[in-house]
């Protein structure tokens, strides 16, 4: 242990790094941040106490003034015995330190969860009395749309009040008191701290959950980029006001509205003031069109749509002149086709040339939006469904766009992105950029251009952490690949919306976050262990040092701007881990069935996810796995005894339809297993539907309906043995856990349930 001086504004701890040293914070004021999130840290500290049960520091550390610190080597909490040997006080000291810190999250937590509520219920509160003053004013208003985004927050694991009042008396005790509670048992003491500090977590994740509740809601009350419920107040006040009426109600709300925000500290000052003067300044008395001209100004991203769209998106772009030019003259010819579908190398090399300036447009009209240039709905017209003109799109067609923009939160899910939303969590770093079409990462692709010359060592680091670089490659790679893969037809493949795509209206078209999840969930209601991945559980003071648990990973779905009929699964994790979320790809606007895209896609996601788990042995039989007995069942159908020659004849003519590509041979299969196999109707033979029982079981209510089959009960009776078996071990284990002070976590309790699917 040792003194160590911070000058003021050093950070002296990033998070991420492996925790080494906590410390004793003895004079000055450090900063601790946690994503948004920050507080300060009084003499008296200890800093790293939250992160104490972890492998890694969860802030990043800063000095706010200059700082004195004892430090103390730590790498895990056998080292408590060490800290305390040296100086028993110290069990006193730290024991105190992690009771105040504790309380001080738990504070917040119910801070944020009341703030939370009052929000939810103040919104709702609003709209209902916006609704009743449209029907006292009987005034034919636009709907208020987005309200159907209005969420009450639910806390994944409430508080119990007891541990808020526990924590707050214990907060309360002085030095001696602590010592006299504890009489310096270092058990006692680290027991408690080690308590604390995963209450310190699991309080900071539950604070950081409605930090972005409140960060997304607050758009429904004030904002001056979407749709929200002021705005609505002051349209339907001009409207009223221009017959005559008395808005003094109506004014009365805005104002309670305005003052609400103001109080509720969610709002940037700036904006939030430059809002209200707007609202409270206006002049209701004015001439009918001064008024109408003024709403019109005050309304968010009402951008109404100008038939020279492509020269304004050129001009926005500040795209080269004599490119835009060009661009202008191919999107003319591409017009003037008679059959846009046709593959003569004129109108390939067409294609080719309006493709490559349009992604160099879509990247800096890109560039422009996050450099703070405001996003107009025209703009979302064309970075998300690649709309550049009215004229090939069609008049209706681009009427039914310009009004979906107003829609787009139905294409949003926590793992649902349009392609602009997605190309923003990389710029905001929230997301990695996917592999390129050569299986290369982002850094691996860097990696590349640095042995090949093309960049020198200083410029791969700078790139590494460049996040408009990331983006680029996501538009150059990614973007442009899965366009042409989700589009189903890569020879007639043009990027443009054009009318000759649209088979049914834009409405229906559309994929929606609802439809995607629909689709999923129906998938894992029959393949109930597709997305669950075998991660690493650990908890060596408790005696389990590798426990292997089932763990769900959702995918992430990314929304192509094009109409297509294809779905793509293209990454089978997000990164190197394991547990990381797949990647799939759809159109944004569809001309097949989602639900059969989805299916074809968890087929291919079933085989990748398999191949990356097993590695270099995926097709090694000797190694049992999915892609390994699947493949060998491939490979030697012909002298496979159990199979009669009408299904040999079968694989055969699969076999010529993939290609020889055993993958797309089990896709295939798949998709009947899910369609039909889990209805009862038989369509594979008996070795596929023996693989497909062993590595993608149905879930429990199907093998209840298909139990009475004398096919399948053989299977499912061993099925339910060794699922009984697990459970009965990890029943066991969790037992053992719970006597030796471990919590059954939120991930343990997960993985107990996946043996009741």
């Amino acid at each position: 242990m040792k003194a160590r001086k911070v000058e003021k504004g050093d950070s002296f701890i990033q998070s991420g790094e492996r925790v080494k040293s906590l410390y004793v914070l003895l004079q000055g004021t450090c900063k601790a941040s946690y994503k948004t999130a920050s507080w300060d840290l009084e003499p008296g500290s200890i800093v790293g106490i939250l992160e104490c049960s972890a492998e890694n520091y969860i802030c990043n550390y800063q000095a706010v003034t200059d700082c004195v610190l004892y430090e103390c080597e730590y790498s895990g909490p056998e080292d408590f015995a060490k800290i305390f040997a040296a100086e028993s006080k110290y069990v006193s000291v730290f024991f105190m330190a992690a009771m105040r810190r504790a309380f001080f999250f738990l504070r917040r937590h119910e801070e944020y969860l009341g703030r939370a509520q009052v929000y939810y219920t103040f919104l709702m509160g609003m709209f209902q009395k916006y609704e009743q003053f449209c029907s006292m004013y009987q005034a034919d208003v636009h709907p208020f749309v987005r309200i159907e985004l209005a969420k009450p927050f639910v806390e994944k694991n409430r508080i119990d009040k007891c541990m808020v009042s526990f924590y707050k008396k214990m907060a309360g005790k002085n030095l001696n008191e602590a010592d006299e509670f504890l009489k310096r048992d270092i058990d006692l003491g680290v027991g408690e701290i080690l308590n604390s500090a995963e209450w310190m977590q699991k309080t900071l994740g539950l604070v950081e959950d409605m930090r972005e509740y409140l960060s997304l809601q607050k758009e429904l009350l004030i904002s001056v980029k979407e749709e929200n419920l002021l705005q609505k107040y002051f349209e339907l006040a001009v409207k009223i006001s221009a017959e005559g009426m008395d808005i003094t109600p109506l004014k009365e709300s805005m104002d309670k509205i305005m003052d609400f925000a103001q109080k509720s500290q969610l709002y940037e000052e700036a904006t939030l003031a430059a809002i209200i003067k707007k609202y409270k300044n206006f002049d209701f008395t004015k001439q009918e069109q001064e008024e109408a001209e003024l709403l019109e100004e005050a309304r968010p991203e009402e951008d109404p749509f100008q038939e020279n769209f492509l020269e304004q998106i050129l001009a926005f772009a500040e795209y080269d002149e004599e490119k835009g030019k060009q661009f202008c003259e191919d999107i003319a010819s591409y017009k003037g086709l008679s059959d846009r579908f046709s593959v003569t190398d004129e109108t390939r090399v067409l294609r080719r040339r309006i493709s490559k300036s349009y992604y160099e447009i879509y990247t800096q009209v890109f560039r422009k939006i996050v450099d703070g240039a405001k996003l107009t709905n025209g703009l979302r017209m064309f970075l998300n469904f690649g709309f550049v003109d009215a004229e090939l799109a069609s008049e209706e067609v681009t009427k039914s766009l310009y009004d979906i923009t107003t829609k787009l939160y139905l294409c949003k899910a926590p793992n649902v992105f349009t392609i602009y939303e997605w190309l923003m969590s990389i710029y905001k770093g929230e997301n990695e950029p996917s592999r390129n079409e050569f299986d290369l990462d982002y850094p691996a692709y860097l990696q590349e251009q640095k042995r090949s010359g093309d960049i020198k060592e200083e410029d791969m680091k700078r790139l590494l952490n460049d996040n408009w670089a990331k983006v680029k490659f996501e538009i150059e790679n990614m973007l442009t690949s899965n366009g042409k893969m989700t589009y189903g037809k890569i020879s007639s493949f043009c990027p443009v919306l054009c009318e000759d795509d649209i088979i049914n209206s834009v409405e229906n078209m559309l994929v929606t976050a609802e439809k995607i999840n629909s689709s999923l969930n129906y998938i894992r209601s029959i393949d109930f262990s597709i997305f669950y991945r075998m991660v690493v559980f650990s908890d060596p003071d408790r005696d389990i040092n590798m426990e292997m648990i089932q763990k769900e990973v959702l995918p992430n779905i990314i929304l192509m701007p094009n109409t297509g009929s294809r779905g793509m699964m293209w990454q089978e994790t997000s990164g190197v881990r394991k547990d990381t979320p797949a990647r799939f790809m759809l159109p944004v606007l569809s001309a097949a069935d989602i639900m059969e895209l989805m299916i074809e896609a968890a087929g291919r996601y079933r085989w990748e996810i398999c191949r990356k788990i097993q590695g270099v042995r995926w097709n090694d039989v000797t190694e049992p796995s999915l892609t390994s007995e699947y493949s060998d069942y491939i490979q030697y159908y012909r002298k496979n005894h159990e199979l009669s020659g009408d299904a040999k004849e079968k694989i055969k003519n699969a076999l010529y339809k993939a290609k020889n590509n055993f993958r797309e041979v089990f896709v295939k299969d798949y998709q009947s297993w899910i369609n039909y196999e889990a209805k009862g109707s038989f369509r594979l033979n008996k070795v596929a539907r023996d693989l497909f029982l062993k590595y993608c079981p149905f879930s429990k209510n199907i093998r209840q309906t298909l139990r009475i089959n004398p096919m399948y009960q053989e299977v499912f009776q061993r099925f339910d043995v060794a699922n009984e078996r697990s459970v009965r071990r990890i029943e066991a284990l969790y037992e053992r856990y719970r006597k030796k002070g471990g919590e059954i976590t939120k991930e343990l309790q997960d993985n107990r349930d996946f043996y009741d699917l």
